[in-house]
């Protein structure tokens, strides 16, 4: 029996207005994709209301849980919101399984950046001396663009809120580069050098976030907010200034 079957949810489901969307989800337990007896998906908006009424999903032959929602759900005239609420109920062995993930109504998604061509503009050989069990760096690119659109939402950020993808180019190719050869050392490939990489691209990456600035579109009207202005990605933190006796001389 399935007692902790584990949803795969990476990231914030952005649907886009006045367009048909499918969405999907994948249950994994004790490392093998778990291929439920049935499935059900639900989707309301910020008020609590049905979007898409509790219905049956599709289940591939895989397990992998799939659902099309309708333009026709999507309409122009809906408020875009990043408080809606999908809710998967998956039946295994048995027993009813619920899965909620948070989704938003946008005007656009964030999509990355960068590929293979980039990483190699920077590495020339890394296209030899990758595995051959793979056929390019994609997952690790997918990996770190998933990770920088969780740190820019934990720092209050909406990534599809940016007009200016490019700017997250720099900060993309470090983190890549970071999970590549960290991923190479762990192998024990490189005899440290590996390594040293790594720690380097990481290092990078942390200080490339921190300047890390791109102008915004808070009212989703398709334009800059401010076209000469930037946010930036992390929040500005000031000190209280010191109390007014603290540079009073005492005699």
């Amino acid at each position: 029996m399935s007692l902790f079957p584990s949803p795969r949810i990476r990231l914030h489901e952005v649907f886009v207005r006045d367009r048909a969307e499918t969405t999907t989800l994948t249950v994994y337990e004790d490392g093998l994709q778990v291929i439920p007896s049935a499935a059900t998906f639900q989707l309301v908006d910020d008020a609590g209301k049905d979007v898409v009424a509790t219905s049956a999903a599709t289940i591939s032959g895989a397990g992998e849980l799939s659902y099309l929602v309708p333009a026709s759900a999507l309409p122009a005239t809906k408020d875009f919101s990043d408080g809606w609420l999908i809710t998967w109920v998956a039946t295994i062995d048995g027993v009813d399984h619920t899965f909620r993930r948070p989704a938003a109504l946008a005007r656009s998604r964030l999509y990355p950046v960068i590929s293979d061509v980039d990483l190699e503009a920077y590495y020339s050989d890394l296209a030899s001396i990758r595995p051959s069990s793979m056929t390019s760096y994609q997952g690790y690119i997918t990996e770190a663009f998933i990770q920088i659109v969780q740190r820019l939402r934990d720092e209050g950020n909406f990534e599809y809120l940016i007009m200016d993808p490019q700017s997250l180019r720099a900060p993309h190719l470090d983190l890549t580069f970071y999970l590549i050869w960290k991923d190479m050392d762990s192998s024990g490939l490189g005899e440290g050098r590996y390594l040293q990489l790594a720690q380097e691209h990481r290092r990078n990456y942390e200080s490339g976030f921190k300047r890390l600035k791109f102008r915004y579109d808070l009212d989703q009207d398709g334009e800059m907010d401010d076209p000469n202005g930037r946010r930036a990605a992390m929040a500005t933190i000031y000190t209280s200034a010191p109390p007014a006796w603290w540079n009073t001389r005492r005699w």
